[in-house]
């Protein structure tokens, strides 16, 4: 059968790389933006996990790789048009010339901004929160296109004065709504998307297996108080009080570093000690954070598992801890500059494994001695904006989001992203109702027709066009390759055998076919 044909079985693991790229104590010092390109990032990437740039045979074909790295920046599988140019073009900088070009368009911003907000703010992906989805992303998308640094838009987040901000202004207040703004929850979010630091169980009691203590979480809780007022009307540390007890916790760093307090001490200038002590400590776990959890976006699987507990003992030492401590040495020597470690990675021939090649190296245990290894990329899920987002664009209709531009209009974007929500996309599996929807669902239905799809409309009026080309033209459209001899000649004897239906019906049951494979719901 045509659906048995073009689904692949694709169930591989990825396991992070090992990258020599700085010794963090010397790097972050002495080397300067301008030392740091995409280029540097991307050879000392291959250089480290010695892949053999002449061993054409382990690599994506073009096809895939453009697939891939469509998905990965513009969070939606190539046009029919960019599948066209690509695999025409035989210059050897083809996949820079891609990787630029996406990387300076409004949808990578967008899909990136996705992608922070789902680290920063999780509970939006919940009902209960949903509706801070949507300020919080146009945000960080004009924050985006305006290049700021990683660091800065840290900085902004943490010490907005949320009690004072402007009703329909553009600031990241979502962090705080979606924390109800209580000092407990902040602190406990705050850790956890910005420095990987899992303190939740900290908050009620010491964890004897814990590097955290109940009385370092509420003194990092006390940062997100308001200060208080002593006898003289002078501005003085808050105070917290732990849950069921009697002590009362001034804010202290997690380092039990010395603060100096500043002489106007506001809610703003004490979130300013935290996020300056974020910046500043000796374990660079700001860095390291967004390293690691942009490694695993790119890579299906971060450097260190799970991304929220970067400061377990077990992970400070081993090849993954010195991988992650030499990218984040680079992030911060690069000057935080997320465009130039995006490029870096998707550059490099480490992203650009083929998902089939056989050598089964990488699946090593990732706890075992020893150098990283990457033979073949890892299979991942499509995210829910991901597979909507294709879904529009295979069917050549608009993909652009319009509510970043201040309108509302994400109701069945939206719902669509929450029934298709998977937690890890290196692990995601579609649940029953998930591939009823996409099957029998009334979105996808609508696609196969020529009413609602303007790529069948299309090709189905161009007199140009003979059937066999217009069979290819929507295996191009959906899986963004040429269809195989094999699936011609299959997809042709099954319309022969269903002589009483229209083209149009034909055409639209192979796209549905198609979008149901497992070929394009995986970025593989």
């Amino acid at each position: 059968m045509v659906h048995q044909n073009i689904q692949t079985r694709l169930k591989l693991r990825l396991l992070p790389v090992w990258l020599c790229l700085f010794i963090v104590a010397s790097a972050a010092n002495t080397c300067h933006a301008a030392d740091i390109s995409p280029l540097t990032i991307s050879r000392l990437i291959d250089q480290s996990l010695e892949i053999d740039a002449a061993d054409h045979s382990q690599f994506a074909s073009d096809a895939e790789f453009l697939r891939r790295v469509t998905l990965d920046l513009a969070g939606r599988i190539p046009t029919i048009v960019e599948v066209h140019d690509y695999l025409s073009n035989t210059s050897e900088s083809r996949r820079f010339e891609a990787i630029d070009r996406l990387m300076q368009s409004g949808v990578h911003y967008r899909n990136m901004a996705t992608f922070w907000r789902r680290a920063w703010v999780p509970q939006a992906d919940t009902p209960e929160f949903d509706s801070v989805t949507e300020d919080f992303e146009r945000w960080l998308v004009h924050r985006l296109q305006k290049g700021t640094r990683y660091d800065e838009l840290v900085v902004e987040i943490l010490t907005l004065d949320h009690a004072n901000n402007a009703p329909a202004s553009t600031t990241p207040i979502g962090f705080y709504n979606a924390n109800l703004s209580r000092p407990e929850n902040l602190a406990a979010s705050a850790t956890r998307a910005f420095l990987g630091i899992n303190l939740d169980c900290a908050q009620c009691h010491d964890h004897p297996f814990s590097r955290w203590t109940r009385e370092q979480f509420w003194q990092t809780a006390a940062f997100f108080a308001d200060p208080q007022t002593d006898e003289n009307s002078e501005s003085q540390p808050p105070k917290v009080r732990v849950p069921d007890t009697k002590m009362e916790l001034e804010p202290a760093l997690l380092t039990n570093a010395k603060i100096n307090w500043p002489q106007k001490l506001n809610s703003v200038s004490l979130r300013l000690i935290l996020v300056d002590w974020m910046k500043a400590n000796e374990e660079q776990l700001l860095a390291k954070n967004a390293v690691n959890r942009l490694w695993a976006h790119y890579f299906g699987e971060a450097i260190i598992e799970p991304v929220d507990d970067l400061s377990r003992d077990e992970v400070q030492t081993g090849a993954r801890a010195r991988l992650l401590n030499d990218l984040s040495a680079a992030f911060i020597a690069s000057g935080y500059d997320l465009n130039l470690m995006t490029e870096g990675i998707v550059s490099s021939n480490a992203y650009r494994l083929s998902s089939s090649n056989t050598d089964k190296s990488s699946e090593a245990d990732s706890d075992a001695p020893g150098p990283f290894r990457i033979t073949r990329a890892t299979v991942r899920g499509l995210a829910g904006e991901q597979l909507f987002d294709s879904l529009q664009t295979a069917a050549n209709l608009p993909s652009e989001r319009r509510d970043v531009e201040g309108r509302s209009d994400r109701s069945q974007r939206s719902e669509f992203a929450s029934r298709f929500y998977i937690e890890n996309s290196f692990s995601a599996e579609r649940s029953i109702s998930q591939s009823l929807t996409l099957m029998n669902g009334s979105f996808v239905n609508e696609l196969t027709t020529k009413q609602g799809n303007l790529m069948l409309a299309s090709i189905l009026s161009s007199p140009f066009m003979n059937f066999d080309e217009q069979i290819d033209t929507v295996f191009i459209a959906v899986l963004g390759r040429h269809a195989q001899k094999t699936e011609l000649k299959a997809v042709k004897h099954s319309f022969e055998s269903h002589a009483d239906t229209t083209r149009e019906s034909r055409l639209g049951n192979l796209f549905w076919v198609l979008v149901n494979s497992t070929e394009f719901n995986t970025n593989h």
